[in-house]
């Protein structure tokens, strides 16, 4: 058996069996949630009406943040008449959760000081302060896990981040879900890993605050391209084509998990990253990439690039 730590932690017995269930994914604001719930729509979950990269479900949410019980449980009792199984991000902790039907509870921790890190960035307040007041969420959230009977499922976002693979086959396992190219789909969400981006933070200083497209290629192989893109106007995920020699061959959103460019500039976003996947023999030495954003055609910054 191996010994590495994988960041999970199953409590309460897993989710498999049951054949109606609503999967609720919880955690603090910008430490993971949106991930999460990323791997599970990739999974096959439905987890709510025209999605944006924080996967945040806006009828159930509005309807939560004013206190607007009626709507929320008509929401959630249209879910269930649909669905025998749905989920949502719900950083609303445990408001309205008796009305939902066999709550699952997927719950994401991220880096204390990270995540206060980036949330200093956004709204311009005290570091320790934040990480203070995070913490303080911190007990609540373990306090209603505590007293909590129902099957949970505890995630490290850093450990997912670095371990995708046996992230997403466990988070299948808990739930029920056995259809391969759904895993598969699901830990290319998550990828390219930490390691495969460590290089890109020295490149942000070729974003210029005038510029408000902007993207990097990180690194380039036989079988695949990755980096990010962005429009700093928006936190909607970009589209991008690929062209090889001059010749379009590929698209693809911008919509994987990139904290470290969120964490670089607060213009930024972390859903941001990209990943082509090349046959063989589509890409060979001395091809030329260029990689442009959909609407605009305007190239990434260090594009177009020789291989």
């Amino acid at each position: 058996m191996s010994n590495k730590n994988l960041g999970v932690a199953v409590l309460n017995g897993d989710a498999a069996a049951l054949p109606e269930k609503t999967l609720i994914v919880l955690g603090l604001g910008r430490g993971g949630t949106s991930m999460v719930a990323g791997v599970l729509d990739k999974l096959g979950v439905y987890m709510g009406d025209g999605l944006d990269s924080r996967y945040q479900d806006q009828t159930l949410l509005d309807a939560v943040n004013r206190r607007d019980k009626a709507k929320a449980v008509a929401t959630i009792n249209e879910r269930n008449q649909r669905y025998a199984v749905w989920g949502t991000k719900k950083l609303r902790l445990w408001r309205y959760d008796n009305c939902f039907r066999e709550p699952v509870y997927i719950v994401v921790f991220r880096d204390l000081l990270a995540n206060a890190n980036r949330r200093q960035q956004l709204f311009n307040v005290s570091l320790l302060n934040e990480m203070i007041k995070l913490l303080a969420l911190s007990v609540n959230l373990l306090f209603f896990l505590k007293c909590c009977k129902r099957p949970m499922l505890l995630v490290s976002y850093e450990k997912a981040l670095i371990y995708p693979d046996e992230f997403v086959n466990t988070l299948a396992e808990f739930i029920g879900i056995k259809d391969t190219s759904a895993i598969t789909t699901a830990i290319d969400f998550i990828r390219p890993s930490p390691s495969a981006y460590t290089t890109s933070p020295v490149h942000y200083r070729h974003a210029q605050a005038s510029r408000v497209l902007v993207g990097y290629i990180d690194e380039v192989s036989e079988d695949k391209i990755y980096g990010w893109a962005l429009d700093t106007r928006t936190s909607e995920s970009v589209n991008l084509e690929l062209f090889i020699n001059n010749r379009l061959l590929l698209t693809s959103q911008a919509d994987l998990p990139r904290p470290d460019v969120a964490d670089a500039d607060k213009r930024f976003h972390s859903q941001c990253g990209f990943l082509f996947t090349l046959n063989p023999g589509l890409l060979n030495k001395g091809d030329q990439i260029d990689i442009r954003f959909a609407h605009t055609q305007q190239s990434l910054l260090n594009t177009p690039y020789t291989y």
